[in-house]
This record gives C-alpha cells, structure tokens and sequence, in this order.
C-alpha cells in the first residue's frame, strides 16, 4: 500500500512541518507496517507557476506544457491510495508553494484519473499565531475536487512556544496518521473480503401531527 507524504514547507533546511509530518508517518506505519511512505518536499523540486494559457484543457492535450519537474512529482504519487498533508500557515492561506502545485494540477481537470485525487487524506495544519482552521478549510475546495476524502485533521499555533516538537503536537499528528492507517487497513480488510455487517435501521417513528401520533393511548 503506497501513501504519499506532501511536506509543503517553504523552508529549504528540514523544518516543524517536516518533523510534523513524520510524526503522522510514525502512526501510520503503527497501523500499516507494510505501507510504502513516497515523501515529497515541493520545495526541493522545481514547479514553476502557471501561466494559465489553458492549453493543457484543450482536447488531445491533457497535460502542462511547461518544462519543470511536474511531471516527476506527479509520477511519485501514482499508484497511491492515500496522503499525509503538513503544511505550514505563512499568511492566512495555503503557502505559496502548495497553491502553485493546486493550480498546476488543473490540467488534469478534465481526466478519469486525476494525480492526487480519489485518496483518503490526514492533514496537518501549523502556524506561528493563529489562522489554522481558516487555511485548513481552504484545502477543502481542492480536496473535493480531485474526490479526495480527509478522514483526521489537526492544527496547531505556536504562540508562546519556542518549539512545537515539545508539545503535545506530534502526539497529536501520530493520531493523525493512525487514524488514517486504521481507515486505510478497514478498507483493505473489507476489499480482501472480511465480512461487512449489514446496516440495521430502526423501524420509523411517527412524526408530530401524523395520525398515527395523535391517536389517543389507554
């Protein structure tokens, strides 16, 4: 089983989102010890900005034209079935790394098979004050797009901290990533043919203002 781990750190030199990341890593593996961890740091990869000349939309196309390194990090990730996400918080929003690489990937808008997409996701959101959770829903719209579904998410702010790995936060990403291990290891059970238990539903009940609700009881 393959995970992509995407570090979206701008930082050159191994940073907190780094080691947030492989703190979620460490739970996974918890879960899955056979899993396959493709680690992905943008920043040490060349993704130039898109031009959005559309080309890559048109019909026989299908792909980004711009010569860059793409193409590799979208082969890193195929055959993949899910991610581990860190990003850091610089401004509010996605960091400019991350949102360079969400842009490129329209070119596969139009595809069966998106790169990226249809996996099951745990994301990690830090920053140094605050704005966590407003960049954390911001990934939301690029996650349905590309049918992805987070199944665990945690943020953290630094505040008055000096280091984030001496706090409770990477216990928290290691939940991150046994929680999606957990999911990802009841899927593979269930595909490998474990016994699914039938849904049971409770019989309905009459609504308010139903004849059946106002009859009159002994």
């Amino acid at each position: 089983m393959k995970i992509v781990a995407l570090s979206c750190t701008q930082k050159r030199l191994t940073s907190t989102t780094d080691a947030m990341l492989e703190a979620a890593i460490s739970g996974l593996v918890r879960e899955i010890g056979d899993a396959e961890i493709q680690r992905i740091r943008l920043i040490d990869h060349h993704i130039a900005m898109c031009e959005a000349e559309d080309t890559c939309l048109e019909p026989g196309m299908g792909r980004c034209t711009l010569d860059d390194d793409f193409d590799h990090i979208v082969g890193l990730a195929e055959g993949a079935q899910a991610m581990l996400l860190a990003m850091p918080v610089y401004a509010g929003n996605v960091p400019a790394v991350l949102k360079i690489f969400q842009e490129r990937l329209k070119c596969f808008m139009n595809a069966g098979q998106r790169p990226f997409g249809n996996l099951l996701v745990g994301t990690i959101v830090h920053s140094r004050t605050m704005l966590t959770e407003p960049a954390l829903g911001s990934l939301y719209p690029w996650y349905l797009r590309l049918r992805n579904k987070n199944v665990a998410s945690a943020c953290f702010s630094q505040n008055g901290h000096q280091d984030l790995t001496r706090t409770a936060a990477p216990d928290m990403c290691v939940a991150v990533g046994r929680q999606l291990g957990m999911t990802l290891d009841v899927s593979r059970s269930t595909a490998d043919g474990r016994t699914v238990l039938p849904l049971v539903q409770s019989p309905a009940r009459p609504r308010c203002g139903d004849p059946a609700a106002s009859a009159p009881t002994a």
